[in-house]
C-alpha cells in the first residue's frame, strides 16, 4: 500500500528528472502511482524506491522528456483554437461598425499624407502605441494570475495573443513602404495592408482579457492545488 507521503513524493521526483509544469506532474504521478502498485504487487520484496526507478527506465534514456514536448504541442494547439474562438466573437455588429471606422480613418490619414516616409512614420507611431497598449493589457490580465503558486502548462499560454504588434513592427521596418524609391501606388497598398494587420492586432489585443478569464476559471477548477495560497 503506497502512503499519501509516497505519493508526494513522486512530484518531488518529477521536479527532479526537469518535469516543471504542476498539471504534466500530476498525470505523471498518477501514473507512476498506478504502476507502482501494480509492480509492488506483482514483486513483493521490491521497496517503492525500487519499484519507482524500475517504472521510470521503461521511459527509456530521455525520461519524461518526451512527454512534455507532446503535452506542449497539444496544450500549445488547444490555446490556439480557444484564443482564435474569442478572436472571432468579438465580431459582433457594433464592433464590426467601430473597426471598419478605425481603419477607414487610418486609410483617410494615408490620403493625407502623400510622401512615402511620411506615411511610414504614421504607421511607426501606430506600431508603438499597439506594443504600449498590448504591454498594459498584458500586466493587467497577468494580475488575474497572482494566486498562481505552481507553473501550469495549461496557462502557460496565456501570455501571447494571436498576432503580435512586435512581429508586425518588424514588418513594417523591412517592407519596402520605407524604401523612398518605391512608386506611390505599391506604398499605399503597403500603408493599407500594414495597416489592415495593426487593426488586427488591436482586436486580438481586446479579445485577450475574456480568453485569460475563461483560463484561469478553468485552471482553478482542474488543478486547486496550484492556486493554494
Amino acid at each position: 500500500m503506497i502512503t499519501e507521503e509516497q505519493y508526494e513524493s513522486l512530484f518531488a521526483f518529477c521536479r527532479k528528472h526537469y518535469v516543471q509544469y504542476y498539471d504534466v506532474q500530476v498525470e505523471l504521478a498518477d501514473h507512476l502511482f498506478s504502476a507502482i502498485e501494480v509492480c509492488i504487487k506483482e514483486n513483493p520484496k521490491l521497496s517503492f524506491e525500487q519499484a519507482r526507478d524500475k517504472i521510470y527506465s521503461g521511459f527509456g534514456i530521455k525520461g519524461f522528456s518526451d512527454i512534455v514536448a507532446s503535452r506542449e504541442k497539444m496544450m500549445g494547439k488547444k490555446c490556439s483554437q480557444q484564443k482564435w474562438k474569442m478572436f472571432l466573437s468579438y465580431f459582433t455588429i457594433p464592433k464590426i461598425a467601430m473597426t471598419l471606422c478605425i481603419y477607414a480613418s487610418l486609410l483617410l490619414a494615408g490620403r493625407f499624407l502623400k510622401e512615402v516616409n511620411q506615411r511610414a512614420i504614421l504607421l511607426l507611431v501606430v506600431g508603438v502605441g499597439l506594443i504600449i497598449f498590448e504591454i498594459i493589457y498584458s500586466i493587467q490580465t497577468s494580475k488575474i494570475f497572482k494566486k498562481q503558486q505552481k507553473v501550469l502548462l495549461y496557462t502557460s499560454g496565456r501570455l501571447y495573443d494571436i498576432l503580435y504588434s512586435g512581429l508586425l513592427m518588424q514588418l513594417l521596418f523591412t517592407s519596402s513602404i520605407l524604401n523612398k524609391l518605391t512608386i506611390t501606388i505599391i506604398s499605399s497598398l503597403n500603408f493599407s495592408l500594414i495597416a489592415f494587420l495593426f487593426l488586427l492586432v488591436f482586436i486580438s489585443i481586446l479579445a485577450h482579457p475574456q480568453f485569460t478569464k475563461e483560463l484561469y476559471s478553468s485552471a482553478c477548477k482542474l488543478y486547486p492545488k496550484a492556486f493554494a495560497s
